[in-house]
């Protein structure tokens, strides 16, 4: 199922999944001719005759994930679009990848596609969207901002602002630090990898970093008691949801705790 909305000259395309009964949602945005992400393989059936009919002659991506790239190939090659991508994941899209099971059976796997580093600024016909690198969430993770407009395009940089499930490569230390790069900007409008778009954009932004900093002290006051990264965890997140054990606890509350835990160990 897809969801189309319009705001300020913005098109939000949402993508509104299944898995194992619980709804997943992807986004991409379409402005000006510029395609931010493309959603999920998964997708591609319903997305595909609504891009036929829109003008795309650039694509820029946030990060290399299944969910944000999925279509990539086609809208390089039916579009003519040019793709660009944070330079260390350059190589990684003309490869195949493979995925775990869920990642698979939710988004699907990304079909290899060629594309560029991204440049410091993407211009468009009316607009001008200096690329910002925000890692964290993943190392090649950028977000996009129009400053006269008040814009940002943070792909999963909030996603919700208050997260329990982490992946083990995330890093909390380096998103505390993405997200006060991206407070120190001045914006008003959030457009989400899957919260879609988000007026009171910087609220939301500080009520994420504020949830994370404040976990982060949680932590280290159990890491002075003794307590391990198992303990920390039980006793901040007692209940598991049911993704933890369908993952094999590859989406889990112990891998935000542990993040944290190694943070808060290396303080000077």
């Amino acid at each position: 199922m897809l969801e189309v909305k319009h705001h300020d000259g913005v098109q939000l395309t949402r993508g509104i999944l299944s898995f194992l009964g619980d709804p997943l949602k992807a986004c991409f945005y379409l402005v000006d001719g510029l395609m931010i992400d493309t959603g999920s393989r998964t997708m591609e059936r319903d997305v595909v005759p609504l891009l036929e009919e829109v003008r795309i002659e650039q694509l820029v991506l946030t990060h290399f994930h299944e969910d944000h790239v999925g279509l990539s190939s086609w809208v390089a090659k039916a579009k003519g679009a040019e793709v660009f991508i944070h330079e260390d994941a350059v190589e990684n899209t003309k490869k195949k990848i493979n995925l775990p099971w869920y990642r698979r059976s939710s988004w699907g796997i990304p079909e290899p596609f060629a594309s560029k580093p991204c440049p410091s600024v993407i211009e468009t016909d009316n607009h001008r969207f200096t690329v910002i690198p925000t890692p964290g969430h993943t190392d090649d993770h950028v977000v996009f901002y129009e400053e006269s407009r008040g814009w940002i395009f943070t792909g999963d940089m909030f996603v919700n602002a208050t997260p329990v499930q982490w992946d083990p490569r995330e890093s909390a230390s380096e998103t505390i630090d993405s997200l006060k790069k991206i407070l120190s900007l001045d914006f008003d409008t959030v457009f989400c990898g899957h919260a879609g778009i988000r007026r009171n954009g910087k609220r939301l932004i500080q009520a994420k970093l504020d949830y994370l900093l404040n976990l982060q002290d949680k932590v280290w006051s159990l890491v002075q008691k003794g307590y391990s990264v198992r303990q920390i965890n039980h006793s901040l997140f007692p209940k598991k949801p049911p993704s933890t054990y369908l993952t094999l606890g590859a989406w889990s509350s112990y891998h935000l705790v542990n993040s944290l835990y190694r943070s808060s160990v290396e303080q000077p």
